[in-house]
């Protein structure tokens, strides 16, 4: 049991905030290590001297630790706080040339501003993003899909990076493969991953002709789950809230005259419009504030449940293909100088 420093009143251990007044419980150093209760300006562990806020999140016990899940219970990001995160993501961008000599190209370095692409000539995809590492987009297709592709799988790589920023900044650590398989593993989660699909097939659709929209693999996705009507409202409504927030950004490095490059493209590979997909769209979003609220709320739930011993050798599956990856760029830049 513990008193409120506000009230006096006596409330559970467990409780984050004070039953009668409402006030915040401030989070205890519980070190991650050992379990030691240590004071709160302390950042090393009485008991047995480790850091107790690591710079770097290494290992699953760590990930799953009581210090962590509490500082997500008590999270609480302001817009201003939020927005900053989003301006970091995008601004590099900022401080890059988009160049091409045609209109596909420039998509593509504008892609390549945030993390590699690379076309493929095999399988029935038209593109996907492997482990938050790579673009990949089949260069079979006519050009305007190529783009929609390349576009779309941005998307997905937006996504991933704000809730890989946002947990950073509530954890107080750097990224790492550890923190990074989590994510993977929340957004691949059978709801989650109709929310994902809603909000790349969103963002590309803002930036294509009006009739060309395909809303394909979230219909499929949503076929093959099966999710209850409110649960897919509500996916649908989350993933366009994180579509809003990426569109923002994108549109101003896609610039109207690109716009309006890519449109005559799709005029020239004479592509076939198909309106259908226009009747998924949605304007209705989640305020900032309440959208952060659900979001932190999921993936502390999320964070307490992941830590069983099946879901943790799914988290060590993918935590390797991370390592594999991040090797393999090592050793290429080795070989090509």
């Amino acid at each position: 049991m513990k008193y409120c420093d506000i009230c006096g009143t006596i409330n559970f251990k467990e409780n984050n905030y004070c039953t009668h007044c409402g006030n915040k419980f401030v989070i205890e150093h519980i070190c991650p290590y050992c379990g030691c209760t240590n004071k709160n300006q302390a950042t090393q562990c009485v008991k047995c001297r480790n850091q107790i806020n690591p710079l770097r999140i290494d290992d699953f016990d760590i990930l799953f630790s009581e210090y962590n899940i509490n500082l997500l219970s008590n999270a609480d990001i302001s817009d201003e706080e939020y927005n900053e995160l989003l301006r970091n993501i995008f601004i590099r961008a900022d401080y890059s040339e988009i160049y091409g000599i045609g209109i596909k190209e420039r998509i593509l370095s504008l892609a390549s501003v945030f993390t590699q692409c690379k076309s493929k000539s095999r399988g029935y995809e038209r593109g996907y993003i492997f482990l938050d590492n790579c673009i990949y987009y089949d260069d079979r297709l006519d050009d305007s899909v190529q783009i929609a592709t390349i576009i779309h799988e941005l998307a997905h790589y937006f996504l991933f990076s704000i809730i890989e920023s946002l947990l950073c900044h509530v954890l107080k650590v750097e990224t790492s493969a550890t923190l990074q398989s989590f994510i993977w593993y929340f957004l691949t989660l059978p709801e989650f991953k109709i929310m994902n699909e809603y909000c790349a097939h969103t963002v590309e659709g803002r930036f294509i002709p009006y009739g060309y929209q395909n809303y394909g693999s979230f219909n499929l996705l949503v076929d093959r789950i099966g999710v209850d009507e409110e649960s897919l409202r509500d996916m649908v409504k989350l993933g366009n809230t994180f579509a809003n927030e990426i569109i923002v950004y994108l549109e101003k490095y896609i610039s109207e005259d690109l716009r309006q490059d890519i449109k005559l493209q799709y005029r020239l590979d004479l592509n076939k419009q198909a309106f259908e997909s226009i009747l998924l769209e949605t304007d209705d979003a989640f305020p900032l504030n309440l959208k952060n609220t659900i979001l932190l709320g999921v993936l502390c739930n999320i964070l307490k449940e992941a830590s069983d011993e099946n879901t943790r050798k799914e988290l060590e599956e993918i935590r390797k293909g991370l390592n594999y990856l991040d090797f393999v760029e090592v050793e290429d830049s080795y070989f090509t100088g």
